[in-house]
């Protein structure tokens, strides 16, 4: 677009303005997401009980190994089903999650510890944000290692904060005065299509690979990308010091995750929230 020498400066100004915005609009799409954009949904589910029941590593055992911390469905049992589950209640704020979370419950120097919150978070980390799926009706995972003999990956396991983000580390360090200790779960988020569950309650499920630029993909044999759950449980204890599990040392935490959501529910949030690239 010729700026001819026969228009005023301040007009030459003007318009020379108007093309740097044409051609910055024609590089950078007006859909493009927010830098800071976060595909993922956060659920926080109250604390229901401590019970030593297990529908998904003791199904229909009256008394599994160890003393568990429930959250979420208010009617777990030895013999839970996906049909029972859905038929109780939740603490859940959204109202269509009735799964069932638990981890081993946590003691300090003996005496069992009741959890102060459960925030539950669901996030797109895949290539492909509109590939992901919602879990089958009545999925079944366990992850982490309730037999551990070593601290695990913090990619899996990890210990931190409440208030703090993005240093989850192996050890449980000193969270100061009034401060409070938070664990981390991670679930894998590759299904192998197929199964809701397998005999050790993991083979059907595979943690996602790193691709680069954080993103991740699913292997071939575990094809379908599902969201990425993040259970973060927040207990009343500053640190470390005179901490086990029910299960064992504090290294031997892990989580569990039984699907009950309302299906419907929660293919709304994968597509409102994930798919759209979206903090919800």
């Amino acid at each position: 677009m010729p700026l001819g020498p026969q228009l005023p400066p301040r007009r030459r100004r003007f318009l020379t303005l108007l093309v740097t915005v044409a051609i910055a609009m024609s590089i950078v799409p007006l859909s493009a997401p927010p830098a800071f954009a976060s595909a993922r949904f956060h659920i926080e589910c109250d604390f229901v009980r401590h019970r030593q029941v297990d529908p998904i590593v003791s199904f229909g055992i009256s008394k599994s190994d160890h003393l568990h911390a429930f959250f979420g469905n208010t009617g777990v049992t030895a013999s839970s089903t996906y049909t029972t589950l859905r038929r109780a209640g939740t603490t859940c704020n959204n109202k269509g999650d009735k799964a069932g979370y638990w981890i081993p419950a946590l003691k300090k120097t003996g005496n069992v510890v009741k959890p102060v919150a459960g925030h539950f978070y669901y996030r797109g980390i895949h290539r492909h944000l509109g590939a992901i799926k919602a879990y089958p009706p009545g999925l079944k995972v366990v992850a982490g290692n309730a037999h551990a003999t070593r601290f695990q990956s913090t990619r899996v396991v990890a210990w931190s904060c409440q208030g703090s983000s993005g240093t989850g580390q192996a050890t449980i360090r000193d969270c100061g005065a009034g401060g409070r200790v938070k664990a981390l779960i991670k679930f894998p988020s590759c299904w192998d299509g197929r199964r809701k569950d397998s005999a050790d309650h993991k083979s059907h499920m595979r943690y996602a690979t790193r691709l680069g630029g954080g993103l991740r993909g699913c292997p071939r044999t575990h094809p379908v990308p599902v969201p990425e759950l993040t259970m973060a449980v927040v207990f009343p204890i500053r640190g470390g010091s005179g901490v086990t599990l029910s299960s064992g040392l504090y290294r031997t935490m892990h989580a569990d995750f039984f699907n009950a959501w309302n299906q419907t529910a929660l293919i709304n949030l994968i597509v409102n929230c994930i798919h759209a690239n979206r903090e919800c």
